[in-house]
């Protein structure tokens, strides 16, 4: 009797795994179309910002159509997500090369500083994303509004930050799996994550005397 049971339970966790792992290939395969569309430098935001929406809605359990909605997303949130996130991405790229830079030339100190910067930097990117696409704020507010609760949730962005770590680690240790799954997997978890605590801190919000 234990065992009819358990089976279809494991069925239906090993299915909504494996949708899980498509969904992550689909995200990641229509990041790197929609981002090469934009120039890469001009199209990395918005195409960040469509597969936090898009996936947002997939944990919601509404129905979406992978293409023709991430497609929609782009371009509608063209502008926008430029002036959120490409100054955050040009920051966090300059720190990486002089870092690199600096590492190259034993000049640990400022290597040390600009990879810390970096992080921050990271850290914000991975409250503004799943921010972005959960609430509606002036554009120019979701930078301090992310540093602000950033600030105040530090176990959650701690958490966050561990998850992209996870991800780059195993993409080191099997880079064949970058092309396919790297960029998608960290804004699914950077999104489902961030949902995840805005959620939590409303309720206990609500529930505050």
């Amino acid at each position: 009797m234990g065992d009819t049971t358990a089976h279809p339970t494991w069925a239906l966790r090993a299915h909504a795994a494996c949708e899980w792992v498509l969904w992550v290939v689909t995200m990641n395969a229509l990041w790197w179309v929609f981002t090469l569309a934009g120039a890469v430098v001009f199209g990395m935001a918005p195409a960040t910002i469509a597969a936090a929406t898009l996936t947002r809605r997939q944990l919601r359990g509404e129905k979406v159509r992978a293409l023709p909605e991430f497609a929609a997303a782009w371009r509608r949130e063209f502008l926008r997500a430029n002036g959120v996130l490409l100054p955050l991405i040009l920051v966090g790229s300059a720190l990486g090369a002089t870092a690199s830079t600096s590492l190259s030339l034993g000049e640990n100190g400022l290597a040390t500083a600009s990879i810390a910067a970096g992080i921050v930097v990271a850290a914000v990117v991975h409250i503004v994303v799943p921010m972005y696409v959960s609430y509606e704020l002036p554009l120019g507010a979701y930078l301090t509004t992310a540093m602000r609760w950033g600030a105040a949730n530090l176990p959650h962005v701690f958490v966050a930050l561990a998850g992209t770590v996870l991800v780059v680690g195993s993409s080191l240790a099997l880079p064949g799996i970058i092309p396919f799954l790297s960029v998608g997997a960290i804004v699914v978890i950077d999104t489902a994550l961030g949902c995840a605590f805005f959620h939590a801190n409303e309720r206990a919000l609500a529930e505050a005397p």
